[in-house]
């Protein structure tokens, strides 16, 4: 491109590249700097409030950050992802596994250089240096040798100002598309709800269950511990992980999306016989950090799969019960699983199974739940299908502003 010309990164900087802070943080103080780690920044430089953290400003003040510094994660599966800081009221330091890069306001626009890290020719640079390293790992040195085709300050102002514009459009509609799933979540879990605590007929006569976020339930319901319906709650065996077998091992990674990722599936030598699972077990994540307590139905027996030791398998052969009954009542459920996570033998926080296994839960007639289920199964597939639809609409926009960074920050484009 005309005017464009190759540089190192090195040569836009005001200072050299440097380090973040190797310590941790259990404060959530907002008077504080925030503590920005890897995991607290997505692709496109939006901060995640739920994983905020921060440091007194005594810890922070050698790291401190200044508005138009761009970090570059050095480790693990993140290496090369990038974060640009923009001023927060009470500033913000940064972690151990990143590097700060604070530029040359002659030289280079801090957002353009962010933009060309969202584009190919950082993710193939990216790419070649950790296949030819074998690691993922890379160092300052490495990031200094980083180059980039960039033009004029006047002209990166104004491809800066292009992509701001129309990218800000393009997240204005995933932002209402995001609400409208969030919608529909809300709305699944709602008719959930009222079916597994009062069924299907609004005008049946209630009484007070005893289960303080049940609460009221049919008069004609029974309260009965979860150990009395299902006969088999169990963990599953301990893999020993080949490349391919009869034994494929189903761990919480594998259904945790709320459906089977083949992509994930993984093998084991031998698996002990009760660790199979049957058509009409319930499956729950019983470790896992953000994975723990995630829900999976297996109603396929065209399938043959193996629980590890990570999942839990509920089974109830009983006439007079149906385990998926219970999978709602769970997926609803949320301070029943909460409460029952605590450290396990390895300090992991883990499922316990007795806990559970001990918890009341009001349910009536076998009848009635095939009923309830049958309604459920019909409104969440339809809820589902929309989530889904809406889920495929947020990937293509989000791919179009992949697309339009690239095209722009390589000149395929001009603006």
């Amino acid at each position: 491109m005309k005017g464009w010309s190759e540089s190192r990164l090195k040569n836009l900087l005001a200072t050299p590249l440097s380090y973040g802070l190797n310590v941790s943080s259990e404060d959530d103080r907002e008077d504080w700097p925030r503590y920005i780690r890897i995991t607290d920044f997505d692709d496109f430089d939006h901060l995640s409030d739920e994983t905020f953290k921060s440091l007194p400003l005594s810890i922070a003040e050698s790291a401190l950050l200044k508005d138009g510094d761009l970090l570059f994660a050095r480790s693990g599966a993140t290496a090369g992802k990038t974060f640009l800081y923009s001023t927060l009221p009470n500033g913000a330091c940064y972690a151990g596994y990143l590097i700060r890069a604070r530029f040359k306001k002659n030289m280079a626009n801090p957002r353009f250089v962010s933009y060309f890290t969202k584009g190919v020719d950082y993710c193939n640079w990216k790419n070649r240096y950790c296949i030819q390293t074998t690691i993922q790992n890379i160092s300052a040195d490495k990031y200094n040798q980083l180059p980039i085709n960039i033009p004029p300050l006047y002209e990166q102002q104004r491809i800066v100002d292009y992509l701001d514009e129309k990218l800000t459009k393009i997240d204005e509609r995933i932002e209402v598309l995001e609400k409208q799933k969030n919608a529909y979540v809300r709305l699944k879990k709602s008719i959930i709800h009222r079916a597994v605590t009062r069924g299907l007929n609004p005008n049946v006569p209630l009484k007070d269950s005893g289960i303080e976020w049940m609460g009221m339930i049919p008069k004609h319901w029974e309260v009965k511990r979860i150990k009395n319906l299902c006969s088999f709650v169990s963990r599953g065996s301990t893999p020993d992980y080949v490349d391919e077998s009869d034994f494929p091992v189903m761990n919480q990674a594998v259904f945790s999306s709320g459906c089977i990722n083949h992509e994930v599936l993984r093998y084991s030598s031998y698996m002990k016989p009760e660790s199979k699972i049957e058509k009409g077990d319930l499956l729950i994540a019983s470790t896992g950090g953000g994975i723990l307590g995630k829900l999976y139905f297996f109603n396929n027996e065209n399938e043959k799969f193996y629980a590890d030791t990570h999942v839990t398998i509920v089974r109830s052969p009983k006439k007079t019960f149906c385990v998926k009954f219970l999978y709602y009542l769970l997926s609803i459920g949320y301070n029943m699983i909460n409460s029952c996570m605590a450290k396990g033998s390895t300090n992991q926080t883990e499922l316990q199974r007795d806990k559970l296994i001990a918890y009341e839960i009001a349910i009536p007639s076998i009848e009635e739940q095939t009923r309830i289920i049958e309604y459920l199964d019909e409104k969440c597939a339809k809820i589902d299908a929309a989530i889904e639809n809406i889920g495929k609409q947020i990937d293509a926009s989000k791919r179009l502003k992949w697309a339009l960074i690239n095209e722009i920050i390589t000149g395929q484009r001009a603006v």
